[in-house]
């Protein structure tokens, strides 16, 4: 394309808007916890096993080795041997009587349990507190902890220390 001296050139301008938003603080939120630990007592019966052993000796003629049997609570094992005559029978020569015997004994244990309490505070922008919001709890929590025994213990913050602690201990079998 020729162009003319007596040609005009006129730029076409465009202006283009860009908006940022810059963060500026307005306010926080400050959280703090707090432990209180106290003590509750837990009660649990127990069971206790035990097994009793007493040889019984019977010296009774059988045609063989014999079952293992059980009577109630006892299990009865049969000890046979060969006996040597004019001709060879068996003989339960005796048998050993094992007896299950279950104890059960109430306990009582001391155990320390923790519960955090949280304040939240609503601030401003120089950090002064503005309010301070109270929460409540939504659901129960369970909380379980290790001891000499093993504890469960469920807690609900609206019901007293007597009513809210539901425990299992657990004994090992002696």
């Amino acid at each position: 394309m020729d162009r003319n001296e007596d040609d005009v050139v006129i730029p076409v301008i465009s202006e283009e808007l860009h908006a940022d938003a810059v963060p500026v603080q307005t306010g926080s939120v400050r959280v703090t916890k707090r432990v209180q630990a106290h003590d509750e007592i837990l009660e649990q019966a127990l069971r206790k096993g035990r097994v009793e052993v007493k040889r019984v000796k019977t010296d009774r003629v059988v045609d063989g080795p014999q079952e293992i049997q059980r009577a109630g609570d006892t299990l009865i094992v049969p000890v046979v041997s060969e006996v040597l005559r004019v001709e060879k029978q068996w003989v339960v020569t005796e048998e050993i009587h094992i007896t299950q015997i279950e104890e059960r004994e109430t306990i009582q244990q001391t155990v320390t349990v923790n519960r955090e309490e949280a304040e939240i505070e609503r601030l401003d922008d120089q950090g002064n507190v503005i309010s301070t919001i109270d929460t409540a709890p939504e659901t129960e929590t369970p909380i379980t902890r290790a001891a000499p025994a093993s504890v469960v213990a469920r807690r609900d913050a609206n019901q007293p220390a007597s009513r809210r602690v539901r425990s299992i201990l657990r004994k090992k079998t002696e």
